[in-house]
């Protein structure tokens, strides 16, 4: 119960910050969809009985991002992601920031993600876990006039009580 308290404060400070910074003239709403995989790098997820071990499973997520970019150096969003693993699903909500290192047409990125991951399938006895991810990630613009980017990211992230490194690919528009 504590942590749900303690997410859904997190995410009204999120929006808090984004929309007292929305009259800054700096300020750009992006839109972020990314999809990928997630290697399992340490699991204890487990389906009747028989553990996952790493690199036995891949799972396949997607992602949306809604958000706001800071100076071209900090990008400030929320989103809500699908995951599906060999048997079973889970459906997340999280908060994501970026640090952006230069502003040309290669701008490397790190970035932190933190939400909860809600398990959508009976196969696994809890309902759910925090998620936490660590990112680093390249993004690639086309044009100095268009926002229009694409990005691919990978990093170590924490869901369902396991470790997993996610490589993904995205758009941003």
């Amino acid at each position: 119960m504590k942590l749900k308290k303690l997410l859904t404060l997190i995410f009204f400070f999120v929006f808090f910050v984004a929309f007292t910074q929305y009259e800054a003239s700096d300020v750009r709403h992006f839109i972020k969809l990314e999809g990928g995989s997630l290697l399992f790098y340490t699991s204890t997820l487990s389906e009747d009985s028989v553990e996952l071990k790493p690199g036995d499973v891949p799972a396949f997520n997607l992602n949306a991002i809604w958000g706001w970019d800071f100076n071209e150096e900090k990008f400030l969003g929320v989103g809500g992601g699908y995951t599906s693993y060999q048997n079973f699903s889970s459906a997340s909500l999280f908060g994501e920031m970026n640090f952006f290192v230069s502003n040309g047409h290669f701008n490397p990125y790190i970035g932190v993600r933190a939400g909860y991951d809600y398990n959508l399938s009976g196969n696994l006895s809890r309902h759910g876990d925090v998620l936490g991810e660590f990112l680093a990630g390249l993004q690639i613009r086309f044009s100095d006039y268009s926002y229009f980017s694409i990005y691919l990211q990978s990093g170590l992230a924490y869901r369902q009580k396991s470790l997993m490194i996610p490589l993904r690919f995205g758009i941003r528009f």
